[in-house]
């Protein structure tokens, strides 16, 4: 296995893998995991994020059965009452960030810092991971996010104050940060006071 700036980790072909659809008001999310008895999540799939669910599944996970887990389940109650606007902690306990490169590591993990209802943008985000000049770089990792809203990439924005892209959709990243609490400007830029 070749181990590149974009290369995800894979798991031995042996171990299986499972997923379970979480409903929600922006649309179905998908949950997969390896492991029957001890899960590790190594994808969560927005709505609306590329070809869907199944695509991905039939693409990336042939073998994947649907199937249901105790830890699992927690997990999607939680995420379900985040996507109701409830201020949760999702708590990265669950993901296996073993798929992710190191650098891709350190920015995810550093978004887990950025809180409920505030912003950072990719550059600042770099300079809080001691690396100022890697604004782009940290936006590759973070467009490769496999673990999204866990590891809310939906709160980096551009340095401009505009959402940018998302996964899921732009208009997705905008109805998050709102129902977070964040508020715009008339033209769509984030308000100062959002800014961590």
């Amino acid at each position: 296995m070749i181990k590149g700036r974009g290369d995800v980790k894979k798991k031995p072909e042996s171990l299986p893998y499972y997923w379970r659809l979480l409903p929600s008001a922006l649309g179905d999310m998908g949950i997969i995991w390896a492991g029957k008895h001890n899960p590790s999540i190594v994808r969560i799939v927005l709505p609306g994020e590329g070809a869907g669910i199944f695509t991905l599944i039939d693409e990336q996970y042939p073998e994947a059965s649907e199937d249901s887990h105790e830890k699992i389940e927690k997990m999607c109650e939680t995420l379900g009452r985040y996507l109701r606007g409830e201020a949760v902690r999702l708590l990265p306990t669950l993901l296996d960030m073993d798929r992710c490169y190191d650098f891709q590591k350190k920015v995810l993990m550093k978004t887990a810092e950025i809180h409920r209802g505030k912003v950072l943008s990719y550059g600042g985000l770099a300079e809080k991971i001691g690396a100022p000049c890697a604004a782009r770089a940290v936006g590759t990792s973070l467009a490769r996010n496999p673990f999204p809203l866990v590891l809310p990439c939906h709160r980096v924005i551009k340095a401009s104050g505009y959402p940018g892209q998302f996964g899921g959709g732009a208009d997705t990243k905008i109805k998050l940060l709102e129902m977070e609490g964040v508020r715009f400007e008339e033209g769509g830029k984030i308000k100062a006071p959002f800014f961590w």
